[in-house]
């Protein structure tokens, strides 16, 4: 077992492996979605958003157990906008999150009015997402500040500089890095002389190919120089 994690080790040391290990842990290990890297759209599916639950197509709120499986996945997942689980606010036995309709009800049907969607009969699909109070009463009133002003794409609402910045909240994927590098430079000795070795070889290696790339333009730009004249 020893000489076997030794080879994984070599194996994922060169940058590329080291890549796609990072790509693979995050994504299958940590169950984390690439689209979480970005801040939350308040209009939009959150970054936090994980299972999502069918809604009806005429815009109804959820149903009674709907709602329940929504307090589920909310207390389990968190606020899909901005992740939180409410694990302290309010009293135990009361309902904590909303079921969101992603996209908005207002959203939808500003799409389903576009003229191709009419001419192809194709309306939005929603699902519920949790959302904790604070963030529906945000999405509540930008929607209705910006219905209110005419705005012809409700879709853009919230996004932006408008979105919520979730940069520093803790989440299980930011282990990723900590992982990858324990897995790649594990094998390496206590006093790291293979790891700084390796690492003066590539930085020489990039070198030795720089310096080949720019004799090879300076050989290409007098050819074409002496050419020209």
């Amino acid at each position: 077992p020893q000489n076997i994690i030794i080879i994984i080790i070599i194996i994922v040391i060169s940058p590329p492996h080291r890549c796609i290990l990072g790509i693979l842990t995050y994504k299958t290990l940590f169950r984390s979605n690439y689209s979480s890297i970005s801040p939350s759209s308040y209009t939009a599916r959150g970054s936090f958003a994980r299972v999502g639950i069918p809604a009806p197509p005429n815009f109804n709120y959820a149903t009674r157990s709907q709602r329940l499986e929504i307090e589920r996945l909310g207390r389990s997942w968190g606020c899909h906008t901005c992740g939180t689980r409410m694990l302290f606010a309010g009293k135990k036995n009361l309902p904590k999150f909303h079921g969101d309709h992603i996209p908005p009800v207002s959203v939808a049907k500003q799409l389903d009015d576009r003229w191709y969607r009419k001419a192809l009969n194709v309306k939005a699909s929603q699902k519920f997402y949790p959302q904790c109070r604070d963030c529906s009463n945000k999405q509540g009133g930008m929607l209705g500040k910006a219905i209110k002003a005419g705005h012809r794409n409700l879709r853009s609402v919230g996004g932006g500089e408008e979105s919520y910045f979730h940069g520093r909240r803790v989440r299980v994927g930011h282990l990723t890095g900590g992982l990858v590098a324990v897995l790649t430079v594990g094998g390496i000795d206590s006093d790291g002389d293979e790891l700084v070795d390796a690492s003066r070889e590539r930085v020489r290696s990039f070198q030795e190919r720089t310096e080949d790339l720019a004799r090879d333009l300076k050989g290409r730009v007098e050819s074409v120089w002496r050419d020209f004249r």
